[in-house]
């Protein structure tokens, strides 16, 4: 079939990574020990990782180092160092999530090549336009999309894209997963989920694992993939071990390579290997449902019990041009070069002398040059040139080519190396105290909105559904962009009279600013730290992401006013398949929290926070962090309850019931 895309495989350890390797995985991806979405696997030190570069690159196979969480601004002074230090070992690619890290990195590493985690939500062509236009090199896309609009997406941009073709399945879009953190503390976004998705609830007459995914496999659409232009086909499994990662690498080479037809006993192996349930083509063919979940069957992985072993294919090796000298009264030289150019040349310390008896034949030099068996070369071409009727000891030829392929491997390591790393001074600064607060009020149905027609608040936002509906506006309504956008979006924005939007997705920005809204950045950005903030200067505002803590919203020292989410159930999870009918329903877990659950108006479900984040008694503790304005952010509340908890807001009440503060005070 020949040779197409990437084989992108995980590398949680050593092991694994050598796995992937023997196996035939074009590129690996790993993770150091901080600032990787899966700070639970054992990860690399720095010197492993330097290990791991050296090694793969010897061998023709590409290392990408994951620096995809949020990082905060305490903590981006040594992401920063991290950066340059891998690239200056050589690595190929960085994979970011965190778009103050992404502009401060290409200050930092000029050279290295940015790729946008699947954290960054990217699921339609702005949003890879906007990622290609601050240099990026590669997107990856949401688990999310269909091959069509894979295809669409690619086809739209100049720089690659990069896909999930094995492996888990978040349930949520990844980096708008809030739920391992609001729950349990540990957050997906700086790399620790714990993974809440996989445990057991109860939705009406509904118990089991409801939210569980099985494992993706797209093995039987190799065809259809390399029909989009996807350039990496990316294994998930960094928390898996070796043997995991080297079946599932060899059975995909295989059929890249080959474009056979996958026949039962390698879609066995692929089952065996971990079992979930069953494999879903996820979101790859346009059809999902309930046929996606497995219920019954949240984890259960084991290895092959009958010890058959599935061919690998040859170990990998780079090809070399050998060119030899052996000429009488001279030492013997050799040149090695590969197929990039790297070339070295060596010679011996012994002439050439004129044979005696046996004489040195050409077949024996060259038989003698192409030992290269425990290397990690192999000669594609022998060219001699020698005299007739010489002698040299055989010892003295292996031991010019150990020489020269020792310096082809030191010349290949060096050529990877960069030494342009500049780490910028980050600036570091405190907010000054807001001398007074202003109200939002966002709001999810009509009923809502009527009740708070008449109050008094600042801002009001509401949905895109609502504002199609609705003709009556004011200059404190904001329209809220869904999360996922339509494909009419603009269409849309068109019909209706407000220009200013909540933007919930950084695809949105292009739109918005050609029609010409005023811009106000969601929470769901994920902006963390000062440098992201500052990015969105194009905004009349920023809304922080709701994982900081005030001590750390204190030191985002940018010009802009910020806002936070001060009351309201924040939202867990976004699902592209509907876990509940239209109406609102609700899902219990094993501690007998409850957490709503609400339709879009795209027929996607959103999954809400048990407690509401309550701050109405603590706003002299966010005005002193230097907010400037509080949302309160309207769920299942009842329109009277709208108007209540908006009353007790004015009136800096304490608050009544079960609630949360969020992460205010315990961050992430």
């Amino acid at each position: 079939m020949g040779k197409w895309g990437e084989l992108l495989a995980p590398a949680g350890d050593r092991d694994a990574l050598l796995a992937a390797v023997e196996a035939g995985a074009d590129a690996v991806y790993l993770a150091g020990k901080r600032f990787g979405a899966r700070a639970l696997a054992k990860n690399f030190t720095d010197a492993e990782i330097e290990w791991a570069v050296d090694y793969c690159h010897l061998r023709g196979v590409k290392v990408y180092i994951t620096v995809n969480t949020l990082i905060s601004d305490r903590e981006l002074s040594e992401a920063l160092k991290f950066i340059a230090f891998i690239n200056d070992i050589g690595a190929d690619g960085v994979i970011i999530q965190d778009l103050g890290v992404a502009l401060l990195a290409r200050e930092v590493a000029p050279e290295l090549s940015l790729h946008a985690s699947t954290q960054a939500t990217v699921y339609d062509s702005a949003g890879a336009v906007y990622f290609e236009k601050l240099g990026f090199r590669r997107v990856v896309l949401a688990r999310e999309l269909t091959a069509q609009k894979i295809k669409e997406i690619t086809s739209s941009v100049n720089i690659e894209t990069e896909i999930f073709v094995h492996g888990a399945m978040c349930t949520s879009y990844s980096g708008q997963c809030l739920a391992s953190s609001m729950i349990g503390g540990r957050s997906g976004n700086r790399g620790v989920c714990a993974g809440p998705c996989r445990l057991s609830y109860k939705i009406g007459n509904r118990k089991g694992f409801l939210l569980s995914i099985k494992d993706l496999c797209l093995i039987r659409h190799l065809d259809t993939i390399r029909q989009t232009g996807a350039r990496s086909l990316k294994i998930e499994g960094r928390m898996k071990g070796a043997d995991y990662v080297k079946t599932v690498v060899s059975i995909y080479r295989k059929y890249m390579d080959s474009g056979a037809e996958v026949t039962p006993e390698d879609y066995e192996a692929l089952e065996r290997i971990f079992y979930r349930g069953g494999f879903t083509d996820g979101y790859f063919t346009g059809v999902k449902g309930a046929g996606m979940f497995c219920p019954q069957k949240p984890d259960n992985p084991y290895k092959m019990q009958d010890g058959k072993a599935f061919s690998l294919p040859p170990p990998k090796k780079t090809a070399v041009r050998i060119e030899c000298w052996a000429n009488l009264n001279s030492p013997m030289r050799l040149q090695i070069s590969d197929r990039v150019g790297n070339t070295v040349v060596c010679s011996g310390e012994l002439a050439a002398e004129e044979a005696v008896s046996r004489p040195l034949t050409k077949e024996r030099l060259k038989d003698q040059l192409s030992k290269l068996g425990d290397t990690v070369f192999y000669a594609e071409d022998i060219v001699i040139h020698t005299d007739e009727n010489i002698s040299l000891p055989i010892s003295e030829i292996n031991s010019v080519r150990r020489e020269a392929v020792r310096l082809l491997e030191e010349k290949i390591i060096k050529s990877f190396k960069r030494s342009d790393s500049k780490i910028p001074v980050i600036k570091k600064g405190i907010r000054t105290p807001a001398e007074s607060l202003e109200i939002s009020v966002q709001i999810r149905t009509e009923a809502q909105l009527n009740a708070l027609d008449k109050s008094d608040y600042d801002y009001i936002y509401i949905p895109l559904d609502i504002a199609v509906k609705r003709n009556c506006f004011t200059d404190k309504t904001a329209v809220v962009l869904p999360r996922i956008s339509p494909e009419n979006l603009a269409e849309i924005l068109n019909t209706i009279p407000i220009r200013r939007a909540l933007m919930t997705n950084i695809g949105q920005a292009e739109i918005l600013r050609r029609l010409g809204f005023e811009i106000i950045a969601d929470h769901t950005l994920n902006i963390f730290n000062t440098r992201a903030a500052e990015h969105f200067g194009y905004t009349s505002r920023i809304t922080l992401s709701s994982e900081l803590m005030l001590s750390q919203i204190r030191g985002i020292s940018c010009d802009m006013p910020i806002e936070v989410i001060a009351y309201g159930r924040l939202p867990l999870m976004i699902t592209e398949n509907s876990i509940s009918g239209s109406k609102t329903e609700y899902m219990e877990d094993r501690t007998g929290a409850v957490f709503p659950i609400m339709q879009t108006s795209e027929g996607r479900s959103e999954i809400f926070n048990s407690k509401p984040i309550v701050m109405s008694d603590k706003l002299c503790d966010i005005k002193n962090s230097g907010v400037n304005v509080i949302r309160l952010f309207f769920t299942t509340e009842t329109p009277s309850e709208c108007e209540s908890i908006l009353r007790s807001y004015k009136t800096e009440q304490a608050p009544k019931g079960d609630f949360t503060r969020g992460k205010f005070y315990k961050g992430v």
